[in-house]
């Protein structure tokens, strides 16, 4: 709870919102949430992607603009004035930061299910919010929904989609659905991008006090907190789309992969006290999280990173718990030999 007292200290009395409350659906069942910086290239294939959604209910967009430096407010709110009765553009003079902003668009967020899809991603399956409520309300114990997802890279200036090499392909079930409190920090699963879970679960999260504004992250924090409660529901179908844009928190130089990783160990140790009554907690993530960080710590020449790593491995594992951890490690990442059947949406 404290940490969600400081996100609404953090938000500036200046923020505004651009809406047109009598055009709006009156009652969604779905809220998107777009939280968004510095994405001019990208932000309209997004909102185009939430846009084209075919549902038999009405759905909400709320895009959460962070004082972006280039023309990415200019684009969010010309396409409010286009569609007015689906889009509120949510921004303020100053930028409040990645966790912030996505606090600030979910507490005006009216729907009983929230999805996500942050502005330099995309959604390319037309039904994908239509599927996931369905397959939410079809079981109570479903406390989460995911689908397979695509990545796009940018080559000789074009950025490519290829969705026939999904990243779920060659995934093992057992990572992608049902109890995986075990699995959580299986890296494919629960892309932000792909998820639709319920309004009030989310609120639930934010109060937990798992989730802290220092984090370089939102997601694997949420993957542990909702696995170790509720099973996951997975749609087998490609439905979106991550771009491995230069611009993102981890593609930003060797420096910010050391600080994204020195946070992982953060992270995990706070989230080992709060899962202390769970026997079940694995020490996967925090093997991942250290490694990481030594290897990052190596590129950047960042001798303290690398002794902290070190230190890490040797405080939290024994020599066969490290030998043990990092090959279930890597058992995880290795692809199945028969290739998954999954649904994909046309190239255009």
């Amino acid at each position: 709870m404290n940490s969600q007292m400081s996100w609404r200290k953090s938000i500036p009395t200046d923020t505004q919102e651009a809406s047109d409350v009598s055009r709006l659906v009156p009652n969604p069942l779905v809220s998107v949430l777009m939280i968004t910086y510095n994405h001019a290239e990208y932000l309209a294939e997004a909102i185009d992607g939430v846009i084209q959604q075919v549902c038999d209910f009405p759905f909400e967009l709320l895009i959460g603009e962070d004082a972006s430096k280039d023309a990415t407010r200019q684009v969010a709110l010309e396409y409010q004035k286009r569609y007015p009765h689906i889009i509120r553009v949510v921004y303020s003079r100053n930028n409040v930061g990645m966790n912030a902003n996505s606090w600030r668009i979910f507490t005006k967020a009216r729907g009983k299910y929230v999805a996500y899809c942050e502005g330099d991603d995309f959604w390319c399956a037309p039904d994908k919010l239509a599927r996931q409520v369905a397959l939410m309300e079809s079981d109570e114990n479903i406390g989460i929904v995911h689908s397979d997802w695509a990545r796009t890279h940018k080559k000789d200036g074009i950025w490519a989609n290829d969705y026939s090499k999904s990243v779920h392909r060659r995934a093992a079930q057992k990572y992608l659905e049902g109890d995986l409190f075990k699995t959580w920090h299986y890296p494919k699963i629960l892309r932000t991008c792909t998820i639709l879970l319920r309004k009030s679960t989310m609120a639930e999260w934010y109060a937990s006090g798992l989730m802290d504004e220092k984090y370089l992250f939102g997601d694997s924090v949420l993957s542990a907190w909702i696995t170790a409660r509720a099973r996951v529901g997975y749609l087998p179908a490609v439905t979106a789309v991550y771009r491995i844009s230069p611009n993102s928190a981890l593609r930003s130089g060797v420096n910010a992969r050391v600080a994204f990783y020195k946070s992982a160990l953060e992270f995990d140790t706070a989230a080992r006290a709060f899962f202390s009554e769970r026997a079940d907690y694995q020490g996967g993530y925090r093997w991942d999280a250290a490694a990481g960080l030594l290897l990052w710590g190596l590129r950047a020449r960042d001798w303290p990173a690398m002794k902290t790593a070190l230190l890490d491995f040797w405080q939290h594992f024994t020599l066969i718990g490290f030998m043990a951890t990092g090959l279930q490690t890597v058992t995880m990442r290795l692809p199945t030999l028969c290739r998954q059947p999954r649904e994909t949406p046309r190239l255009p």
